[in-house]
């Protein structure tokens, strides 16, 4: 119980949070809003009492009838990160909504906050668009590195074909010149990325990552530490096990390869979360598979293109792995990501238990 000489501190600290906050009923009008809320909507707080949350906008795309489903009878948590909206002063904004239900005296309230991103977002996109420039010269080199070698041994070849005349002579050449041909078209498929849908059926996911681990102990010359963290409760779960064992496999060997010294460890953890949010995106019930090791972490300078194709700091490596692996992923209407910085790189494998259904956008 808060005691009565506490609710104007109370008070003083709602009044004063930069973030604008609406209380809204189960009709979604107005019951309370803070000074942030006022400033947002151009509108003093007694003027926004008792009106329509429909009403303090000229023009919006927030989806409110979602916000009452969740909100009020769920009592989910929903939120959208960009909404565009137009006050009713012609002022444009784009904002982040966060909804949640709170009980006043036993009565159902939502509790709506709202934060302008505007300035966020144009930063993203410069971000962003620096990120895309960095991938796509690494991605043209890449591709010119890989190109340009059989590309030679086409060429010579076919200088050698124009004069030469013995039959066997001859038939080298043309064998070097498919040769090189095929070599071009596996890059080309590659790059495409696996073209055959899951074929999905009930798996232990534990009997997955055992088999990923048989196979990477033959890698594993650096006598890496493996350890497991499974929770054994897991139910089987529907994918494709062995595109799945490709995900992690390529994921592991990669940990593999970055770290350094026999003291040096692998960890494998499984979980189940329950309410999953990435992004806009939400999930009821999803398995996660965690690969985490304590290596040098990924450079900062791929961090934010590590899925993008030909990305790799790797001596000889074709940065294709992981490009693959998220297309994989997505296929089982997954997850993945990555958190790393030094002594410590995560990857995070989402997938969600109603693969049809997937991840259901918010």
């Amino acid at each position: 119980m808060i005691e009565q000489s506490f609710m104007p501190k109370l008070d003083a600290i709602w009044q004063n949070l930069s973030t604008a906050v609406l209380l809204l009923d189960a009709d979604l009008c107005v019951i309370e809003a803070n000074s942030s809320a006022s400033e947002l909507f151009g509108l003093g707080v007694k003027r926004l009492v008792k009106q329509p949350l429909e009403s303090l906008f000229h023009h919006h795309n927030l989806d409110l009838e979602r916000i009452a489903h969740y909100a009020l009878d769920d009592g989910v948590d929903c939120q959208q990160h960009r909404v565009d909206v137009v006050f009713v002063d012609s002022r444009h904004a784009t904002l982040a909504v966060y909804a949640s239900r709170v009980a006043i005296e036993k009565q159902p309230f939502i509790l709506l906050e709202c934060r302008r991103t505007d300035d966020e977002i144009r930063y993203d996109q410069a971000s962003m668009q620096h990120h895309q420039y960095q991938a796509a010269r690494n991605l043209i080199r890449g591709l010119a590195h890989e190109i340009k070698n059989p590309l030679g041994g086409i060429r010579g070849a076919a200088q050698l074909l124009q004069y030469e005349v013995d039959q066997q002579e001859r038939e080298e050449c043309a064998t070097l010149i498919i040769e090189q041909a095929d070599r071009l078209s596996e890059l080309v498929d590659r790059l495409l990325g696996p073209n055959q849908r899951p074929q999905t059926t009930p798996c232990n996911i534990h009997q997955t990552l055992e088999t990923v681990l048989k196979l990477s102990a033959f890698d594993n010359t650096k006598q890496i530490k493996v350890t497991k963290d499974y929770d054994p409760s897991i139910p089987d779960i529907v994918i494709d096990a062995s595109k799945m064992q490709q995900v992690i496999l390529n994921i592991v060997r990669n940990a593999q390869q970055a770290l350094q010294q026999s003291g040096d460890e692998i960890t494998i953890r499984t979980r189940i979360k329950h309410r999953m949010r990435r992004g806009d995106r939400m999930m009821k019930k999803a398995l996660v598979i965690q690969i985490i090791d304590n290596g040098p972490g990924i450079a900062e300078s791929i961090r934010e293109t590590l899925f993008y194709p030909m990305i790799t700091n790797k001596e000889g490596g074709s940065g294709l792995g992981l490009s693959i692996a998220q297309t994989l992923i997505e296929q089982h209407n997954g997850i993945i990501d990555c958190d790393s910085w030094p002594g410590h790189t995560e990857f995070n494998i989402y997938l969600p238990f109603d693969n049809e259904k997937g991840w259901k956008k918010q």
